[in-house]
């Protein structure tokens, strides 16, 4: 017997955004079922050739390097990213179920461990949280998926992988640190995802100065072939209320049966963000102001053995500097048994403004802040890039 956890799931994403838990998605095998609860494992192997090559842009060459040239590999988690994990729950015989989800990501080109915080920990870094889940709704606590990031996984064509992604030119983060949500049952399609966090990442701090402290709040609508969901977050470290980081996002789709429709809007400014920028690089942050937008197609070919999908993705920034750019994606799915297994191809391009510094990046998680990256969409490599592996799911 597959798990499913009974709550809708919500959008969210993590170095500002924040927390969804996921619903389950994933089947995996029962390890245990009685009267105690069930346990299953479940996991994505994903890999592939990855080819990229173009200049970095600005950044780069202020730098002292612009990263020209072309790079071929075979990596890991190109469409999804690899992991495996263990999820569970028992029924409590009051109403309420006992659940809990522990996620580590892999890398099945080298068996390392991804998604590593800056000390290097990694397990378990996709997720890790317990909760509990009745008529009222469900509340977890731990490490869990962030609201901004798992909107735009939800309505991006490329579900936030591939070289066509357009999470990695926006700035994401992944997961956040200690918190806690709430997430509503569902009325007649609408629900929605309530949350906060302590530290937004990493443990909190003595007398918790400079913690970053966020609150989310995710209300969805999913009803016939509509899908929309907003996303309201706020970002303050504590002691620094001058700096708080605002951030809206709107996302939506709709499946019309031939194809369907994709959407993404989102505003990210902080505060008073003029005193610490002089328009230079060496002061700049992806996160001081922008917009970005995304309009995306998917459809069903082949009947339901394949799917084609494409994207246009703008990023506007708002600063003096102007380090804006444009990214177009193209691709497509092949699958060879129902959905758990499949091939992609895929191919994008990025136009950079001149001061740009979007690169190509299939794993936005790999260089996202509250994974050890840097969280800056130079955090790939050229503007050309092409993919092609295969992803299997147990």
């Amino acid at each position: 017997m597959n798990i499913t956890f009974h709550a809708p799931l919500c959008a969210g994403a993590a170095l500002l955004a924040c927390l969804s838990p996921l619903a389950a998605a994933e089947g995996g095998f029962t390890l245990v079922d009685g009267d105690k609860g069930s346990l299953s494992i479940y996991g994505t192997l994903d890999g592939g050739l990855l080819s990229r090559s173009g200049e970095n842009g600005a950044y780069a060459a202020q730098a002292g390097t612009r990263f020209a040239g072309h790079k071929s590999e075979l990596a890991s988690g190109l469409e999804s990213e690899s992991r495996i994990g263990l999820k569970g729950s028992r029924d409590l015989r009051n109403g309420l179920t006992a659940l809990f989800q522990l996620e580590a990501g892999i890398a099945i080109d080298d068996g390392k461990s991804t998604l590593s915080d800056a000390e290097g920990n990694s397990v378990f870094r996709r997720k890790s949280f317990v909760g509990l889940a009745g008529s009222m709704g469900t509340v977890v606590f731990g490490r869990i998926d962030g609201g901004r990031y798992s909107v735009a996984g939800k309505y991006d064509p490329f579900a936030n992988g591939t070289v066509a992604n357009m999470a990695s030119i926006q700035v994401h983060g992944t997961r956040a640190d200690n918190a806690v949500a709430y997430i509503s049952p569902s009325w007649n399609g609408l629900s929605f995802l309530a949350a906060y966090t302590t530290s937004l990442v990493g443990q909190e701090s003595p007398g918790n100065k400079g913690d970053g402290r966020l609150w989310a709040f995710i209300p969805s609508y999913s009803k016939g072939g509509l899908d929309l969901t907003l996303d309201i977050e706020q970002l303050q470290a504590k002691g620094s209320e001058e700096h708080k980081l605002n951030i809206l996002v709107a996302g939506g789709a709709y499946d019309f049966g031939p194809v369907k429709v994709h959407a993404y809007w989102e505003s990210i400014k902080t505060d008073n963000y003029k005193e610490v920028f002089d328009g230079t690089f060496a002061t700049y942050n992806a996160l001081l102001n922008h917009r970005s937008w995304m309009l995306g197609l998917s459809a069903p070919v082949l009947g339901d053995k394949a799917r084609l999908r494409a994207s246009y993705v703008a990023l506007d920034d708002k600063t003096s500097l102007d380090a804006s750019c444009r990214k177009w994606g193209l691709g497509g799915v092949y699958y060879l048994a129902e959905r758990s297994t499949y091939v992609y191809a895929d191919v994008a391009k990025i136009n950079n403004s001149a001061n740009g510094i979007c690169s190509i990046q299939p794993n936005p998680a790999r260089t996202a802040v509250d994974s050890g990256g840097v969280g800056s969409p130079a955090g790939g490599y050229g503007t050309t890039g092409f993919d092609f592996g295969i992803s299997h799911s147990f």
